[in-house]
């Protein structure tokens, strides 16, 4: 038994009193069975908007990271929305492998923009400490891009 800690062997599987994380489950809520809508592109871009206007004072120095993210969401929103149009099975997969389906239902170079936005914005949104927060330049192109390519994945057709 060399290497291992104590006499008895590790337990493996849920917790005491059936957890997996060895708390209680969380308890519900009212209005937690109510499927909420998600906003829609539109309105994730008409939010991007107000944060690059200077509209919204309350996301202190964080607003052009969180711009980033809201636009990643509307992104990966728009490619979600041809997939229920198209493919529903591919809504489930990691981005990654939407990436390389989508070469097949949107096209080529509308599926290397798509990742090439996809990685930009994912790079933009993480804080690095040794990196500088998306300019107002770069965050504006990424809309227009993400209007753009929100527009050619809307005009898909099924297969």
């Amino acid at each position: 038994m060399t290497g291992q800690r104590g006499s008895r062997p590790r337990r493996r599987g849920p917790a005491r009193g059936g957890h997996t994380n060895g708390r209680p489950p969380r308890k519900r809520r009212p209005g937690d069975d109510v499927e909420r809508e998600r906003p829609s592109v539109a309105e994730r871009l008409d939010t991007v908007d107000r944060l690059l206007s200077g509209s919204v004072t309350d996301a202190g120095g964080l607003w052009s990271r969180a711009t980033a993210w809201i636009l990643r969401i509307a992104l990966e929103q728009s490619v979600d929305e041809l997939w229920l149009r198209t493919a529903p099975a591919l809504a489930r997969c990691p981005m990654r492998a939407q990436l390389i389906a989508l070469r097949t239902f949107a096209g080529v170079e509308a599926a290397a923009q798509v990742a090439a936005l996809w990685a930009a914005l994912s790079r933009a949104a993480h804080h690095h400490d040794y990196e500088l927060a998306p300019s107002v330049t770069d965050l504006r192109r990424w809309r227009e891009q993400t209007v753009a390519i929100a527009a050619a994945l809307a005009s898909v057709e099924r297969r």
